[in-house]
């Protein structure tokens, strides 16, 4: 072993001798537990009465249900190949990893003359074992030899059959049907039209693992259920008149339930539909609140069994809402904003004649919005804006998406002015140390046409009939938000 170090778990020594190995093993931890196997039954004599657990004889002949975490062994150097390919086997038939370490003759290794050298280097190459040659390593030794030994240290993950598993699934293109021909059709709403294949051959994709994910899951419910049969079946058996229960309860430590596998499955389900919803395009247009509005209605989808039908119907019922989460987008976006400078006005539902600020139904050129109580300090400045202050970056690109929803050419990049000051074609904005952002909009084209967007919205300005049919109420439409707001309408431009 290399240097000290902490051992755990259950270990086996196959060629325990007078215990050398197990002792060193012990006075790193007292706790471990220790198997031994010694052919001298003097030696194992010896062993015994020190109260070490020698479990056989013959290390070649050994066979176990047992899963060991280390296997220690220093093997005769007369056939130490047949013990090193004995452990290593041993190990490659266990269900969990195990680590092995082997002091075998240096000549072994270098000189592979025999089918069996050959077949134990080619064991260590496939599982990367270190080797190590060490010279008058026994030098001291109660029998001393001058031979040059080579220390092998390999680790046997066994990480079980998931590739093999997955490699299993028929993952073969479903045949052209109307189900997945109106899914296409769905999810043309969610991705680019040069993707929908690409994202139909995923959904598949993803449908196919869902099934078979359950399918193992309730493979493995029924191997629990029959295991915790067999066992009542054992203690009824074996029971004796005079017991009270079976011994055979305590062999598991928890019975695996249908509630286990109902919540397993519940699990996958979530995951799956997360996997399968996850049309980034179109979540991207979202701030976060939006988002979490979005991420809120899907939640609905998880007791919804996956399937192209269910997944169709999901993507064609957010399809039918689409404009209105993204027009939502917009909104909460001005409501947070605006929650700062609202004032009586804003009860006021479109009687525009006696406004006398624009604070209630619109938002200024310049805001300032309080993003962090008690202040900035010197971590939250930046001269990256993708590293800045959480809160601020956060913000700020809510505005963004907000304004992209309008003009998707509006860009998200933005360049160091100052300390704590960035901006872009859209806007400018400052930190200052009271916690506050001041924000300066340039684009005032798309800040009319965003607050007219919000102001029809709550119905605080004239409708779009009205404007066509009342000269006064035209008049301050135009005078409020530019002549262009009349002849965009109400559409978002990032929507359609």
């Amino acid at each position: 072993m290399n240097g000290t170090r902490y051992i755990s778990g259950r270990i086996l020594e196959p060629s325990a001798g007078k215990g050398d190995l197990i002792r060193y093993i012990k006075e790193l931890n007292r706790n471990v537990k220790i198997d031994a196997i010694e052919r001298d039954s003097r030696l194992s004599g010896l062993l015994m009465g020190e109260g070490i657990n020698v479990v056989w004889d013959d290390f070649l002949t050994y066979k176990t249900y047992k899963e060991y975490d280390l296997i220690v062994m220093n093997p005769p150097f007369s056939n130490g190949v047949d013990h090193a390919l004995k452990a290593l086997e041993l190990v490659e038939n266990q269900l969990s990893a195990c680590e092995v370490y082997i002091i075998l003759n240096k000549e072994t290794l270098n000189n592979a003359y025999s089918n069996k050298r050959q077949e134990l280097l080619r064991k260590l190459n496939e599982h990367n074992a270190e080797i190590r040659y060490v010279k008058d390593a026994f030098t001291s030794a109660e029998r001393k030899t001058d031979v040059e030994v080579a220390l092998i240290n390999v680790v046997i993950a066994n990480k079980g059959e998931g590739k093999s598993i997955y490699d299993d699934i028929p993952f073969i293109r479903r045949e052209e049907t109307e189900g997945a021909a109106s899914l296409e059709t769905a999810l043309s709403t969610y991705v680019k039209s040069n993707e929908v294949k690409a994202k139909i051959n995923d959904i598949e994709r993803l449908v196919l693992e869902y099934e078979k994910a359950c399918e193992v899951a309730k493979t493995s419910y029924k191997v629990m259920r029959n295991k915790s049969s067999l066992f009542s079946y054992f203690g009824k058996v074996n029971k004796k008149d005079s017991e009270i229960g079976s011994p055979f309860t305590y062999v598991t430590k928890k019975e695996y339930t249908a509630e286990d596998l109902n919540n397993e499955l519940d699990s996958l389900r979530r995951i799956y539909w997360e996997l399968i919803l996850d049309t980034g395009e179109f979540k991207e247009l979202l701030t976060n609140e939006s988002r979490q509005k979005l991420t809120r209605q899907l939640e609905v989808a998880n007791e919804m069994e996956i399937n192209i039908t269910n997944i169709k119907t999901l993507l064609t019922a957010l399809g039918a809402n689409r404009e209105d989460m993204l027009i939502d987008s917009i909104i909460s976006m001005f409501e947070r904003i605006t929650q700062y400078h609202m004032n009586q006005y804003s009860t006021n539902i479109h009687y525009y004649d006696g406004w006398k600020t624009n604070n209630a139904y619109k938002i200024n050129k310049k805001i300032i919005i309080p993003i962090q109580r008690g202040g900035f300090d010197e971590w939250d400045y930046r001269e990256d804006f993708g590293i800045l202050c959480m809160g601020v970056r956060e913000f700020i690109e809510d505005i963004v998406k907000a304004f992209q929803l309008i003009d998707p050419s509006v860009s998200n990049e933005f360049t160091y002015v100052a300390r704590g000051e960035f901006e872009n074609d859209l806007l400018r904005f400052k930190m200052f140390n009271n916690g506050n952002i001041h924000v300066w909009f340039k684009r005032f084209d798309l800040l009319n046409r965003l607050n007219y967007i919000c102001g029809s919205h709550f119905n605080w300005i004239p409708s779009e009939d009205e404007v066509k049919t009342d000269s006064k109420a035209r008049e301050f439409v135009v005078k409020e938000f530019g002549e262009g707001v009349l002849s965009s309408g109400l559409l978002v431009g990032g929507a359609s």
